[in-house]
């Protein structure tokens, strides 16, 4: 029961989670929240990985998937612009969520507080192929997002239309989605007069 009641309390706090805006959602950009980007994310974990073949552990995957951004349920979405205008450090998110995910594993029962910390530093670490797998993923369905929003709330292209190309380039297996995605993106460049560089497309030459 004592464990039980752990996780329903773990549960109750990453609730938050469906609270939690991404993408500094105001008037014109409508956002999602943290839980729609992970649900969306865990489905293309497994619907990608069986169209595209990969020799991957699928269920780790979408364990993955669904605990990366728990730690948003306590620090809110840190959107990377927040990071690219330098109001922030990429060291000061990296503190705040690990001080969160530390948080979140003292609050769950041992074992499985241990497997939850264990499954977000390897998405942060990239040190298995599912974690480069989710990272890659997690930064196409972002993506998929801002396209979905359309070019009205573009204010930053140069950051926008490169957005996922590292992360690809750690696993190139999903090129072929992030060429799918980018001439999707390129379509809404045009709508609205972005100039679109010859390097944006460097990941699907």
């Amino acid at each position: 029961m004592e464990n039980l009641e752990k996780i329903i309390e773990f549960l109750h706090e990453i609730g938050n989670l469906k609270k939690t805006m991404r993408f500094g959602a105001n008037d014109l950009i409508k956002g999602d929240s943290s839980a729609d980007h992970s649900w969306r994310l865990a489905l293309m974990t497994f619907v990608m990985a069986e169209e595209l073949n990969l020799e991957i552990d699928v269920l780790r995957a979408m364990k993955i998937a669904l605990i990366h951004d728990l730690a948003e349920a306590i620090t809110g979405d840190i959107d990377i612009r927040i990071i690219a205008a330098k109001k922030m450090t990429k060291e000061q998110k990296e503190k705040m969520e690990m001080e969160a995910f530390e948080n979140l594993r003292k609050s769950l029962p041992y074992d499985l507080g241990k497997e939850v910390y264990e499954l977000w530093k390897e998405y942060e670490n990239g040190s298995s192929s599912e974690g480069k797998y989710i990272k890659a993923l997690d930064k196409l369905e972002t993506q998929l997002k801002i396209i979905e929003e359309g070019y009205k709330v573009y204010d930053s292209p140069e950051l926008i239309a490169n957005y996922p190309n590292k992360a690809v380039e750690n696993f190139p297996e999903l090129t072929p989605v992030l060429k799918i995605i980018k001439e999707k993106l390129k379509e809404e460049f045009k709508k609205g007069d972005f100039e679109w560089k010859p390097e944006y497309d460097m990941q699907i030459k």
